[in-house]
Parts: structure tokens; sequence; C-alpha cells
């Protein structure tokens, strides 16, 4: 009849991606972001706190908006 529907292992690991947490430096060596967005990091993010790459690219947004504080 009905089975249970078992969790998309893609999916999954897609969502643990989404939510891996990266310090400043890590962000300063990724292969993934530019140069430019790489200084706007550098220059936003604090360096003990870790971030997602989500939130990354939020600060990165805010900051080419002129909203950055």
């Amino acid at each position: 009849m009905f089975t249970k529907k078992e969790p998309d292992p893609k999916k999954t690991e897609t969502q643990q991606k989404n939510n891996q947490k990266y310090s400043k430096a890590q962000f300063a060596g990724s292969r993934q972001l530019n140069r430019i967005e790489k200084d706007i990091l550098a220059a936003v993010l604090l360096e003990q706190q870790t971030y997602t790459l989500e939130e990354a690219q939020q600060h990165i947004q805010q900051f080419m908006n002129g909203e950055a504080q």
C-alpha cells in the first residue's frame, strides 16, 4: 500500500551545506567568491563569528546597496 517516504539524500546534503557556518578566514580563501566579494566580507564580517553562505551573501548585498553599517 503506502510506504514511508525516505528523505532525499541530495536534499538533506544541500540543506547541510546551506546551514554550515564558515569563519571570516574561510570566506577569504573561498573559490566560490570573487575578489570584490571577498574584500567586502573582509570589511564587514566579524573575526570571532561564523556565518552561513546565505548570511555572507546578504552582507554583500547590503554593502552593495549602501546599507552596511
